[in-house]
């Protein structure tokens, strides 16, 4: 899709403490081999603040950046990557509205795995677009990846989890970047990828914590899935929601100063093979940036444009492509286009 009148006005991330991974391997919690296959440097831990009260932290910072009013804000969504929220049967949405915008504009929760965010401000895009100028839409991610339910070193491969929660301002009229276009597709083929072949559990945690990531992917493998059809699935996937999002921008790679992937681990990502096909440099991503926070489920497109912005390492007329992957499995990017030098750092 693409938009003719829609602009981020603030972005914001919010972390804790830096864990070198290092420690992690001395203690027992990463395997060695897979710290250096990784090559991440270290994650976000937070200790002690719960999920919402993350977002929460995360939505001040950039609602202190935007010019909108809290009386503009139509919409909040809270994006979650799959994971508990801090309490069962609630809304965490509206509390983070109460605690920030409040107004009674719409408050959503979305899930869409670490393609979150980028479906969210497809979303919220075409919600602001259809409303009377002035309006404006706040997105929150947030996402915790700590014991007993997850273990970030081992639940999952190639996927280090990062705490920490990321914020988003969409307005209408003008803002420090213009959204050119978005694109969310989806292919089903592999969906059981991430669920393996366990039946149903009655209840949360009922087949057992941390949550084992890896043993659903060998089940789904076991049970005559292909693995080079899911890796050919998701590499097609990603791409033609790339491709769809810049044609609709009407811009080239060479067009592009800088891209934002999900925050992954070099044995999951061949860089030099993303140079080799598509002519993108690891240089021109945000991967140093990513490999010192963490994967943070939703939220690492956000943290990548925020991380951009206030580093200033982009400015006005360059463009940047956001670009997401979610399990399921869904892809995503975003084209925005840098309209102005943003007075917060």
């Amino acid at each position: 899709m693409r938009w003719n009148d829609v602009y981020v006005d603030a972005a914001a991330v919010w972390a804790g403490r830096r864990e070198d991974v290092r420690l992690a391997v001395a203690e027992g919690r990463y395997s060695a081999e897979e710290c250096e296959a990784d090559d991440y440097a270290g994650v976000s831990v937070v200790d002690d603040m719960g999920h919402p009260d993350m977002a929460v932290e995360a939505a001040r910072i950039a609602l202190k950046r935007t010019w909108a009013p809290h009386e503009h804000f139509d919409l909040v969504a809270h994006v979650t990557s799959v994971g508990y929220q801090g309490l069962d049967h609630w809304t965490p949405a509206s509390y983070i509205q109460a605690r920030t915008v409040g107004g009674r504009g719409s408050a959503v929760q979305l899930q869409q795995a670490s393609n979150g965010a980028i479906a969210a401000i497809d979303l919220a895009a075409a919600h602001l677009t259809v409303r009377p100028s002035p309006c404006a839409a706040l997105i929150t991610t947030c996402d915790k990846y700590q014991p007993p339910m997850f273990d970030r070193y081992r639940s999952d491969k190639g996927l280090p989890r990062g705490d920490g929660a990321t914020a988003l301002v969409l307005t209408r009229g003008s803002g420090v970047a213009r959204l050119l276009s978005t694109s969310v597709v989806s292919d089903t083929t592999h969906e059981g990828a991430y669920r393996g072949t366990q039946p149903w559990a009655a209840e949360a945690g009922g087949h057992g914590w941390p949550i084992d990531m890896r043993q659903r992917l060998k089940e789904y493998l076991g049970s005559g899935a292909d693995v080079a059809d899911l890796a050919r699935s998701l590499r097609d996937g990603q791409q033609e929601a790339m491709d769809r999002a810049m044609a609709e921008a009407d811009v080239e790679v060479k067009d592009i100063a800088r891209f934002v992937y999900a925050h992954a681990g070099r044995a999951v990502v061949d860089w030099d093979l993303i140079e080799k096909v598509s002519g993108i440099s690891v240089t021109q991503t945000t991967w140093d940036f990513g490999r010192e926070l963490g994967h943070l489920g939703a939220g690492d497109q956000i943290a990548g444009l925020s991380h951009l912005l206030e580093s200033k390492a982009v400015g006005p007329g360059d463009k940047v492509v956001l670009s997401g992957v979610g399990a399921g499995f869904v892809f995503g990017c975003a084209v925005l286009e840098i309209t102005a030098e943003p007075a917060w750092s």
